[in-house]
C-alpha cells in the first residue's frame, strides 16, 4: 500500500449505526425533556463525545445519568449495527500489509472499545483517539494531529477517511490525504468540504487502496 497510516472515523464510516444512535440519544434524554430532539439537531450536535453531545438539550445535572441510558440502550441494541460490507476485509489487508490502522471519532472511548470489541477488530487498531480524549472536537485537527504523533507517522503518508465535512476538515488542517465516504449515505452538501478523494462504494476504496 501506499500509505503508511489510515486513520477512520468511526460512525458512518466503518459502522452502519446513525438510526441506533439516534434512538440511542432520544433515549438518553426522554425522561429530562417536554418536547423530543429532532435528527437534524442532533446531527448538528455531532462532533465531541456522547456526554457532551447530550448536555446540549438536557440541565448539566442530568447529563451523567442520561448517558448511563443512552449506553444502556446502544450496547442492548448493538445486534442491529454492523461494519459496513467489505470494512472487515480493508482493516485485514491494510494491517497484513503493515499500514498502521487509527481511529479518530467524537464517540466517547467507552463506546468505541465496546462497539470494535464486538466485532473482534479491536486489535487491529493501534491508536484510538475519541471525543472524550480532546479539548477540541473535529473539525478542529487536534484528534488527527494526536494520531500521527502516537503512530510515529507524517501527515504527508497518512490518509484519514470519512463521512463528513468535519472528517475532511479536520485531515485538511492536519495536513493529510482526505477521502469523503459516501457509502453510508453522506449528504450532498458535504462536497464543499473539498476531499481529495469521494468513494461511493466500500468496493470502489478498496480497489484504490490495492
Amino acid at each position: 500500500m501506499k500509505w503508511k497510516a489510515i486513520i477512520f472515523d468511526r460512525d458512518g464510516t466503518l459502522f452502519d449505526s446513525l438510526p441506533v444512535i439516534l434512538r440511542s440519544f432520544n433515549y438518553a434524554v426522554e425522561p429530562f425533556r417536554d418536547q423530543p430532539v429532532s435528527d437534524k439537531e442532533w446531527v448538528a450536535a455531532f462532533g465531541p463525545a456522547e456526554p457532551e453531545v447530550i448536555g446540549h438539550f438536557i440541565p448539566a445535572d442530568k447529563k451523567q445519568e442520561a448517558f448511563h441510558r443512552f449506553l444502556h440502550y446502544y450496547q442492548e441494541h448493538f445486534y442491529e449495527i454492523g461494519l459496513f460490507s467489505g470494512i472487515r476485509e480493508i482493516l485485514h489487508h491494510a494491517h497484513d500489509s503493515g499500514v498502521k490502522l487509527a481511529l479518530f471519532t467524537g464517540g466517547g472511548l467507552t463506546s468505541t472499545r465496546f462497539c470494535l470489541g464486538k466485532e473482534n477488530i479491536l486489535y487491529l487498531f493501534d491508536v484510538l483517539v475519541t471525543g472524550d480524549q480532546v479539548e477540541h472536537p473535529k473539525p478542529h485537527p487536534e484528534g488527527v494531529l494526536k494520531a500521527l504523533n502516537e503512530l510515529q507517522v507524517a501527515a504527508s503518508d497518512a490518509l484519514l477517511v470519512g463521512d463528513a465535512a468535519a472528517d475532511v476538515a479536520a485531515g485538511k488542517a492536519a495536513g493529510v490525504t482526505t477521502v469523503l465516504a459516501r457509502w453510508g449515505g453522506a449528504p450532498p452538501h458535504d462536497t464543499p468540504s473539498r476531499p481529495d478523494f469521494v468513494f461511493d462504494s466500500v468496493s470502489a476504496f478498496s480497489e484504490s487502496l490495492r
